[in-house]
């Protein structure tokens, strides 16, 4: 039965990558009745990669009407491969009798088990098929890895330090699992005891540690071990506003629950603990099309992982909650379909990340199996169990977090938001609605300075947000350094401080940002881009984008298409498609890179996205700064529409500086002229508004109902 998850076009996308994924098989030699997808080594990543494949397969082998003769297979070859799967995981694992293509075993660890959960579903596609021996293979290793977590294992969780929600969540229902699947089991009550505990302290927040509220019987002050989000359901995971492991949570929560309700078993309500709160938060930042909006950065491969394991999430919130997620199930599909069409070989990801796979065939292919397990998790649940829902999400219009000086705001058709202790920290997005591909956040629209080491980046060292009905004003700044040199012993040098004052107007339509930054010593520097807009250019729009800017217009290739490096003069605007645009009353250089230069945090030739830059200024010309030199002094505003809006913008903006007072002037959509004041000094100043000739005062706080009053170093205020 076709479901509104549009179950034809995910069979296909599957199969499509069973055939494509047959090149990755491994056939043990020594004992050819074991199959092993991928490197097969024990390192968790490893073990996680075979088993999600392992799932994908058994789930195709369940489906009787996939064609696989035109895919040159059989379902019983399929099958068969599937069988060899899951025997090389349960003969590899320290309860087994063989050893993974690393001459190791794996297991007992904090992470082993988050593959045991991801499998699941394929077993149940399959079992019917399972010998005794598989049956009873099965059963060591769950109880062996449940007979460690409950010994061996501590709970920890933490905002910032021992981090830990989604594998509170995945060793939880390992546990929760075994119970369920053994009850026989010496430490059956133990397990679901620990269990228990484990999803107290899974999507966990500040205000736990002193609730009385009790749930399954049990007070959850007394279980709180530590809060891993912030009241405001940020999570802080890998050490920034981390959206995608809020998804992972859920995800993880949406593998017991199927698994549960197969099994005619009601879960423990401890086991939804805050997800619906999480789910808001989560929803708030997605697409209308399924894409997650990452306010707080990435530091992985774009549009994977995290992006992938929202299929499983959107099914508990359907099933759980009765909310309609299918434009988000198809908008994802239509965006999957996208990539494979242009990949033309069955993969997920062949054209984006195929340099990958000589480079590191484990990260590769654990790409691949991501993709195709959360997939075959959606198709599995939904053949299960029809789902639909009616309900809709309702989402936060703004919502800040402090800690991390995340300011967001969905006012109109625009989203805008800031996140100071981002992943490529800081950040900003000024989006449309209608259109997730222009999404791209690394130090997006706050600059860059880079020095000459191989590692360059900012720390935050101060921010304050204000909001006001339909927008929001953020004011800080970072200090930047490099470090990684060629020169031995050579010491992390600190180049610069970076100031930001950004709002997003109550237009609903705009935004203004104000960028400047002076050296703290003399330093090298190699290259220095102001503004910094990454607009994406790839696969998802068709990897053509119209720049029209003051100078003219251009249709620029971008993805695998853009080989060469060029600079573009723009004028003081640049409009793309017709839908955002960008000014400045200094020059914008179109900056072409010719490659995909979006790469993996931390990591060189990982590049995943390709995107244009819009800057102001731009360098590459390496030179020395004198301490207190100004290395960028920019102002500029953005909005959404044509070129004509663009341009619009452009006439109407006007940027002024008296000392370190900093001052950016525009007309917004709804025609009123809006003033950003920013104290980029050290010390506080007064202010006189007559003295500006500024006329009427907004509402950014009580100082702006005074002509005349203090601003401290790095604060700003918006007049209109």
């Amino acid at each position: 039965m076709e479901t509104h998850f549009e179950r034809t076009r995910g069979v296909k996308l599957l199969a499509d990558w069973v055939a494509f994924s047959q090149k990755h098989l491994y056939i043990c030699p020594e004992r050819r009745e074991l199959i092993c997808y991928g490197a097969g080594e024990h390192g968790h990543w490893g073990v996680h990669t075979h088993q999600k494949a392992f799932s994908a397969f058994a789930v195709a082998a369940a489906m009787e009407e996939i064609d696989w003769q035109s895919r040159n297979l059989t379902r019983e070859k399929v099958l068969e491969q599937a069988l060899g799967m899951l025997r090389y995981t349960l003969a590899t694992h320290v309860t087994g009798d063989f050893v993974c293509t690393d001459g190791q075993q794996w297991g007992h660890n904090w992470i082993y088990v988050l593959g045991v959960e991801r499998m699941f579903h394929g077993i149940e596609a399959i079992e019917p098929f399972l010998t005794q021996e598989d049956r009873d293979g099965l059963r060591k290793m769950v109880l062996s890895e449940c007979d460690f977590l409950l010994r061996e294992y501590p709970i920890e969780a933490g905002l910032v330090q021992h981090n830990k929600p989604e594998s509170n969540i995945w060793n939880g229902a390992m546990l929760y699992r075994g119970a369920a699947l053994y009850p026989d089991a010496a430490n059956c009550a133990a397990y679901r005891k620990k269990a228990q505990e484990f999803f107290a302290n899974g999507i966990s927040i500040e205000a736990d540690e002193n609730s009385d509220e009790v749930v399954d019987g049990r007070r959850i002050g007394d279980m709180f071990v530590g809060a891993n989000m912030f009241n405001s359901y940020a999570t802080n995971h890998h050490g920034y506003m981390n959206v995608g492991y809020m998804v992972i949570c859920l995800s993880n929560i949406a593998m017991l629950h199927f698994f549960l309700k197969g099994r005619g078993v009601q879960a423990d309500d401890i086991l939804y603990h805050h997800a619906y709160e999480q789910w808001r938060l989560i929803r708030t930042c997605t697409f209308e099309d399924g894409r997650l909006l990452r306010i707080g950065g990435d530091s992985r491969a774009r549009y994977c992982y995290c992006q992938d394991y929202a299929l499983p999430m959107w099914a508990l919130v359907e099933d759980k909650y009765g909310e309609d997620c299918s434009a988000l199930e198809k908008g994802w599909l239509s965006i999957l379909e996208k990539e494979t069409a242009v990949n033309g070989d069955g993969s997920f990801l062949s054209n984006r990340f195929g340099h990958f796979e000589e480079q590191s065939p484990v990260y590769y292919t654990r790409l691949e199996s991501d993709r195709a397990n959360a997939l075959s998790m959606m198709l599995y649940w939904h053949d299960r169990y029809p789902l639909s829902a009616e309900k809709t999400t309702p989402t936060h219009l703004t919502w800040h977090d402090a800690y991390h000086g995340a300011s967001f705001d969905a006012h109109g058709h625009r989203y805008a938001s800031f996140v100071w202790r981002a992943s490529e920290k800081p950040q900003a997005l000024f989006l449309p609605k209608s259109d997730s591909s222009l999404a791209e956040w690394r130090y997006n629209l706050c600059g860059r300075i880079e020095g000459v080491g191989r590692a360059n980046f900012d720390e935050v060292h101060c921010h304050q947000e204000k909001f006001f009905e339909g927008g929001f004003l953020t004011c800080g700044s970072t200090i930047v350094y490099s470090d990684q040199f060629m020169a031995e012993g050579q010491l992390k040098e600190t180049m610069a401080q970076k100031h930001v004052a950004f709002a997003a107007l109550p237009d609903g339509a705009s935004a203004i940002c104000l960028q400047y930054a002076r050296a703290l010593n003399r330093t090298f520097v190699a290259t220095l881009r102001g503004v910094l807009w990454n607009v994406p250019n790839d696969i998802f729009n068709g990897r053509q984008r119209l720049l029209a800017h003051e100078n003219g217009a251009d249709y620029l290739r971008g993805g695998d298409y853009a080989k060469r490096y060029e600079q573009i003069d723009a004028g003081h605007w640049v409009n793309v498609d017709g839908k955002i645009g960008l000014a400045s009353p200094q020059k914008l250089t179109i900056v072409r890179p010719g490659r995909r230069q979006v790469e993996i945090l931390g990591r060189e030739n990982s590049g995943t996205l390709y995107a244009e830059e819009i800057c102001a200024p731009y360098s590459t010309k390496r030179r020395f700064y004198d301490r207190n030199e100004t290395l960028i002094d920019v102002g500029f505003g953005m909005t959404l529409g044509d070129a004509c809006a663009t341009r619009a913008l452009s006439d109407s903006l006007a940027t002024n500086r008296k000392g370190d007072l900093f001052a950016i002037t525009a007309t917004g959509q709804d025609g009123r002229r809006y003033t950003m004041l920013a104290n980029f000094g050290e010390n506080a100043m007064e202010i006189d508004l007559d003295a500006w000739e500024l006329g009427a005062v907004g509402p950014c706080g009580e100082k702006a109902a005074h002509r005349k009053f203090a601003l401290s170093n790095d604060e700003a205020v918006l007049i209109f």
